[in-house]
């Protein structure tokens, strides 16, 4: 089904970062109850919905923005600049979003139709599903559900299996969030304010028309109910790559602290008058701020590649999605090495609970240890493909 859309009448990557960088001041004000109270504050959520930014992927015929993946990596790094769980719930948000384009058209209007806004949380790690007339049926528990506080609907990860209980599809299930019981299970050092708490579910009845296969979206072989290009995008890359953004922000976030800190801040035990005035310090500023540029030229040049693909009508390869997977990895680790220099440089006060400084540490060092950006994994994954070695070790590539 072919739908048309004005292409021009939908905002430019220009103008949803600058809506980003225009939220700053409310999340910087914030931040700090987020991370108290182990949820992102109502003032914050409401901001963002009034932005747009919970529609980045949301499809155009229900207001939302169809943007690419550069805009997402893009306007979750100014958000993250002043609170990486704020733009931790934007960036998860876009991968449900893109998700239900591949559900059916009745699943986009029961999700879509009354509110172009919804918020998608949930887990993808499947539970035995029972298969009954017209649907599913569910029991279970989802961890990670991040911004499940402020959701609208729940993805539930199920497996379908045969009479005899051989697994046949791991398959997204979507529910209201009135269907289901939500835990209080994140208790976290950091990445606090995204409340990614656990969702639980009782014999919950799912329709068939709200089920899409996760199977056929890694592999890549689902059909979009449309065919814009975003739809030809890569599904692990994309739910890979929306993980980036917020990193780059709390990576420059931490920069500009530091720079801004140094030429006031004293270097104690040194006959320095100044941080700013040691050329060790400068030394590593500079070491830091390239480490923050090269994650950001790879989570570019990844986007980059992936949407002009897209836009041409062609899926990327093994090839191409075993380096995007690599990249990504490489990408958290030079924030994270980016932001331990920054530490040693500001010194024992980045520890103070007062210093933003530790919060952003905090948050990074969360953020990084999600699944999808294990470098080792990725690295292993781009070597085996370099050297012509077929061993899988994972099926999200």
């Amino acid at each position: 089904m072919t739908i048309s859309v004005d292409r021009q009448a939908l905002p430019t990557r220009t103008d949803l970062v600058a809506r980003a960088v225009g939220l700053q001041p409310l999340l910087r004000e914030h931040a700090g109850t987020g991370d108290a109270d182990r949820r992102t504050a109502d003032e914050v959520i409401a901001g963002l919905t009034d932005a747009g930014l919970f529609r980045l992927m949301t499809p155009s015929r229900f207001g939302g923005f169809e943007a690419d993946l550069r805009t997402v990596v893009e306007v979750t790094e100014a958000l993250g600049e002043a609170d990486g769980a704020a733009a931790w719930l934007v960036s998860i948000a876009t991968v449900p979003a893109w998700v239900s384009g591949f559900a059916s058209a009745q699943a986009q209007q029961d999700v879509f139709g009354a509110d172009p806004d919804a918020r998608i949380a949930g887990g993808s790690a499947p539970v035995p599903a029972q298969r009954v007339s017209g649907g599913l049926r569910v029991s279970g528990r989802w961890a990670y559900a991040s911004g499940s506080h402020h959701a609208t609907w729940a993805s539930l990860g199920a497996m379908v299996s045969d009479d005899a209980g051989n697994p046949l599809d791991a398959v997204l299930c979507l529910a209201p969030v009135a269907e289901v019981q939500l835990e209080d299970t994140w208790r976290t050092v950091g990445m606090r304010g995204t409340g990614s708490n656990t969702w639980v579910a009782d014999d919950v009845f799912v329709p068939e028309h709200r089920i899409v296969s996760m199977g056929a979206l890694v592999a890549g072989t689902a059909s979009a109910v449309t065919d814009e290009a975003m739809y030809r995008l890569p599904f692990v890359p994309l739910a890979t790559l929306s993980l980036v953004g917020p990193l780059l922000g709390l990576g420059r976030a931490a920069l500009a602290l530091t720079v801004h800190d140094a030429p006031r801040k004293a270097m104690h035990h040194t006959f320095f008058a100044h941080q700013s005035d040691s050329v060790g310090v400068q030394v590593q500023i500079a070491q830091a701020a390239l480490m923050l540029d090269t994650a950001r030229l790879h989570a570019h040049r990844c986007t980059d590649e992936l949407d002009a693909a897209a836009a041409r009508g062609e899926r990327a390869d093994y090839s191409t999605r075993a380096r995007v997977r690599a990249s990504v990895g490489y990408a958290a680790q030079q924030v994270l090495d980016a932001i331990n220099i920054l530490i040693n440089v500001h010194g024992a006060a980045s520890f103070a609970e007062s210093s933003r400084l530790q919060q952003y540490w905090r948050d990074a060092n969360t953020a990084a240890r999600h699944a999808g950006l294990n470098s080792m994994v990725g690295y292993e994954i781009l070597g085996k493909d370099l050297l012509g070695i077929d061993e899988p070790i994972s099926p999200m590539v």
